[in-house]
């Protein structure tokens, strides 16, 4: 972690902003140490430069078995699979930009992914990105240590963190572009995923939310294996409902040859 990062980090519980405690945490990029909430005295570890905002034994019953899921089996797989599952969509290239293509990138722009998995959608944005700043969160640390290979393995430069995306860890209006590129459909609380990705973008700032629809569960569950770990799922239903109707341009596209949604927005101007 970057020590300017300690600008628009805040405690995901109170919000409110951090001391940076430990050895070694007077260098510009921080490997091990803590970061001590002002407000309500939290202290969360930063173990080989990513700052743990989660511990396990905080998870729901969903967001457990989808960790597990990940640590044991998926992160290994996951490049290859998704790879794989996009080939239904036109290609992985095409199936990327069916969602990054409607992001507003400008120079200098500051960006969070909420989910950013392995990274795999950094390269498809290198170009556009230039002198921005990537940010990315992810709720799995096994997701996490590929993510860090793989950004280093492509000259991708971006700050990981593992939080929840129901609470960030930033203060509100840190970002010019906010997004999350699926299993949003998994998560315990979308309403207040959502609610969070517009309290830490700028005003007139463009949000993008995209996912796999019912039809594309429905193929998946022919696998049989989301159905052997999770269990009964529930119908896969687009959140647009979520969405504040004080936020403006509210659309709903269907994306992926059918096999997928995109919602997006503008948060307001005041």
């Amino acid at each position: 972690m970057k020590r300017a990062c300690l600008d628009i980090l805040c405690c995901p519980r109170c919000k409110t902003p951090f001391r940076i405690e430990g050895e070694g945490t007077n260098t510009e990029q921080i490997m091990e140490g803590e970061l001590l909430c002002q407000g309500c005295g939290k202290r969360f570890p930063i173990v080989n430069g990513i700052v743990r905002f989660i511990k396990r034994e905080e998870f729901g019953e969903a967001d457990r078995k989808h960790e597990n899921f990940r640590r044991y089996f998926y992160s290994y797989i996951y490049d290859l699979f998704t790879k794989f599952e996009f080939t239904f969509c036109g290609g992985e290239k095409k199936a990327r930009h069916d969602c990054l293509e409607r992001l507003e990138i400008r120079p200098g722009s500051r960006i969070l992914e909420t989910g950013i998995g392995t990274g795999s959608n950094l390269p498809y944005l290198k170009e556009s990105l230039g002198d921005g700043c990537f940010f990315g969160i992810d709720i799995s640390s096994s997701m996490l240590r590929k993510c860090r290979k793989n950004l280093k393995k492509w000259g991708c430069p971006a700050e990981i963190f593992l939080a929840r995306a129901e609470n960030l860890p930033f203060k509100n209006g840190s970002f010019d572009t906010v997004f999350h590129l699926g299993a949003i459909n998994l998560f315990e609380n979308k309403q207040q995923a959502i609610e969070e990705m517009i309290r830490v973008a700028r005003p007139g700032t463009k949000v993008v939310i995209a996912d796999e629809n019912e039809e594309a569960d429905r193929l998946r569950d022919k696998l049989l294996i989301p159905r052997l770990v999770f269990g009964k799922r529930e119908e896969v239903v687009p959140p647009i409902d979520l969405v504040p109707k004080t936020m403006t341009d509210i659309r709903l596209n269907t994306i992926w040859n059918g096999l997928g949604y995109c919602i997006d927005f503008r948060t307001p101007v005041y």
